[in-house]
């Protein structure tokens, strides 16, 4: 019997427990949600009372298991008999005219709230209003930089409250958003931002405990700052790329790669720890850490090749605030490549998304017209050789950037015998640039080049005509050179007789009279004086 009994006493308890618990999940009439530093309105009544009643209100904050008493007020027909305040916890608490409790919302208001509605010391009813907190964070702080990255995070408390919830873009559209349960957070993402992103962005929330299906609205405004600092500057110049104008704890500076969707972090700075990390970029250097104070914000400095254009994303980051700033670099590069007939003069560029146009002109008469070949990112137009005083002088390739700024890259060519000369334009300062060793071909050297070749050109058009000279009776041949020393007085009829090594040829050549001009003879051919 005993046995029974502690058992009968076990069930009891188990289901007492139960339904302890379960009235304890939902001990609320109703879920109110806000965000801190906004104003709280709880009302009291489903119905107002149609005769005087008194209306108490208290409250349970979510570290404490005790009402304390707020405030009471007395009234007729649903309204109070005055407006009446108090100052409890270090905050100020008012019943309204029909007897809702408003509030300005803290970090300690969230909790319970209770409305005793009493009538003759007899308790009528009782309303308890659940206040959760939402705290709804952007990063980057707007305005956001295109092309950089939105994170859209809700963080609800109590974590238990939220049973569903969504972000919805600026246009209407549900974004993905994940959801963790046990820290009642919401987040989204957007990448590569555009000024088209611009806009509200509202977080909806479920809560248990509501009464129908009501859901909960929190707005959120983004900005996106237009474009990135547009810029431009020719190859191995000295570029400066600039960060938020803050100093901040930590600088992480990313890099898209040109003319690609392609991005990855190349360098990142701890102000704290004096530790940097520079990826892949060794011609890429943070202004001196040193005078950081100073200036008051991170920059850096970059030499950049023609590879080194695209973007690079600067982002500062001031204890759990993060700032970014966009630069996005088009780089010029000129070069000269000599051919036997001409001159080109080609430049490349990168970063074409930002480019307006890339035009070559002739400095000294601009409006000279330059026949030029274009492909995707180079434009070339050549000078005939040799260089006459009509084409010598100074030729322009400036680039022009859909911002207005521009960067000019010169070539000049001179008739004269050397090494070419490459100069930026005033713009911006003098760059070393990667230019062809033999940019010009002097009218003298040229020459020298044909002369063996008009020779050789002339052997072989006599050669093939077949004369036969027996003016004199000297023959001189031109020997195959078979590793000893050659001898060019052998006798052609000696070496007739003899078999040939394999591939060698031989050309038969007699003076043709006074001016020893030699003709050239087939060995085959029988001549006769």
């Amino acid at each position: 019997m005993g046995n029974y009994f502690h058992a009968f006493i076990l069930v009891c308890f188990g289901l007492c427990f139960i339904i302890s618990t379960l009235m304890a999940g939902n001990l609320w009439n109703d879920v109110v949600m806000v965000r801190e530093d906004s104003s709280v309105t709880l009302s009291c009544f489903d119905s107002p009372p149609k005769s005087s009643v008194l209306v108490t209100w208290k409250m349970m904050s979510a570290r404490e298991d005790r009402w304390s008493y707020l405030l009471s007020a007395n009234c007729i027909d649903g309204q109070t008999d005055g407006h009446s305040s108090r100052v409890f916890g270090g905050r100020t608490f008012e019943i309204s005219a029909d007897a809702s409790l408003i509030f300005r919302a803290t970090a300690d208001s969230q909790g319970r709230y209770s409305c005793v509605i009493e009538q003759d010391d007899k308790k009528l009813q009782e309303r308890i209003v659940l206040l959760a907190l939402i705290k709804l964070t952007v990063t980057p702080t707007p305005p956001v930089t295109v092309d950089s990255t939105l994170r859209l995070v809700a963080r609800v408390s109590p974590s238990s409250v939220a049973s569903w919830g969504t972000w919805v873009s600026s246009s209407g559209e549900q974004l993905y958003t994940e959801i963790s349960h046990d820290k009642g957070s919401l987040l989204s993402k957007l990448a590569r931002i555009t000024s088209k992103d611009t806009g509200v962005y509202t977080c909806r929330i479920r809560v248990h405990g509501n009464n129908g299906t009501s859901v909960s609205e929190h707005r959120v405004n983004v900005t996106v700052n237009g474009d990135p600092r547009s810029m431009a500057a020719l190859s191995r110049s000295l570029v400066t790329l600039t960060c938020p104008p803050i100093l901040g704890d930590y600088v992480l500076l990313y890099w898209e790669y040109p003319d690609t969707k392609r991005m990855e972090l190349i360098f990142q700075f701890d102000r704290w720890r004096r530790t940097s990390t520079n990826k892949t970029k060794h011609h890429l250097h943070l202004i001196d850490p040193a005078s950081l104070a100073a200036v008051g914000n991170f920059s850096f400095t970059l030499s950049p090749a023609l590879k080194d254009g695209g973007l690079y994303l600067c982002e500062v980051f001031l204890d759990d605030k993060a700032f970014s700033q966009g630069n996005k670099l088009s780089v010029l590069h000129g070069y000269i490549k000599p051919s036997r007939t001409a001159l080109d003069l080609s430049c490349m560029y990168s970063e074409r998304s930002q480019v307006k146009a890339v035009r070559l002109s002739y400095v000294q008469d601009p409006s000279r017209f330059l026949q030029s070949t274009a492909v995707l990112g180079r434009i070339t137009t050549s000078v005939a050789l040799p260089v006459t005083p009509e084409t010598a002088g100074r030729y322009a390739c400036t680039l022009y950037l859909k911002n207005g700024n521009s960067v000019q890259y010169i070539y000049t060519v001179t008739m004269a015998n050397t090494d070419p000369t490459v100069s930026p334009g005033s713009a911006l300062p003098p760059a070393a640039e990667d230019v062809s060793a033999s940019s010009y071909v002097s009218s003298f050297s040229f020459l020298l080049f044909l002369i063996p070749t008009i020779a050789v050109a002339v052997g072989v058009l006599l050669w093939k005509q077949g004369y036969c000279v027996t003016h004199r009776s000297v023959e001189q041949s031109l020997s195959h050179h078979s590793g000893e020393v050659e001898n060019i007085y052998e006798n052609p009829d000696d070496l007739r007789q003899q078999t040939p090594p394999q591939g060698a040829v031989y050309m038969d050549l007699k003076p043709t009279g006074e001016m020893d001009v030699y003709k050239e003879l087939d060995r085959y051919n029988q001549c006769c004086d």
